[in-house]
């Protein structure tokens, strides 16, 4: 269930791997081209998204994700987040004089509710900078830690 951002206190992943699991994971067309030799992307009536492999993200190890930077996809990004151009008065957020529409996934069970907070509202400027393309980095949204080379979790 989605909630607005206004009614959300804060954030924080603890890569729980629940969203990765869960849900079905869009992917922009030129996400599909990056993943596509990967063997591990599907067309659905066409759209594009990861394939599940025995209800699980492929590319999940453990409770981390291989895949990062350029690689990763938006939607993985910005989870919880999901900016919209039209939707409810209460998820209105203004950015560089524009209006976009922010929800919150609270099936995420790091979401606590309540009055936002300064660090949730700089997560939104960063989901939606990285939605807009303005950024590539992540700095505050998702999970830090990463893999390294051999494969082994590191933060």
């Amino acid at each position: 269930m989605e909630v607005p951002w206004r009614k959300v206190h804060s954030w924080y992943c603890t890569a729980c791997g629940r969203c990765c699991n869960e849900y079905l994971v869009p992917l922009r067309a030129y996400e599909y081209l990056r993943l596509k030799w990967t063997g591990f992307v599907e067309e659905r009536f066409g759209k594009f998204y990861i394939k599940k492999i025995n209800g699980k993200c492929p590319f999940q190890v453990g409770r981390l994700c291989m895949l990062q930077g350029e690689l990763k996809p938006i939607a993985c990004k910005l989870y919880p987040f999901k900016i919209r151009r039209k939707g409810d008065e209460k998820a209105e957020f203004e950015y560089k004089g524009e209006r976009f529409y922010v929800y919150v996934d609270v099936f995420c069970p790091n979401v606590v509710l309540g009055k936002p907070s300064e660090s949730l509202k700089r997560m939104i400027v960063e989901a939606i900078q990285i939605h807009l393309g303005e950024r590539k980095d992540i700095e505050s949204i998702t999970c830090r830690k990463a893999f390294n080379v051999k494969n082994k979790a590191i933060t």
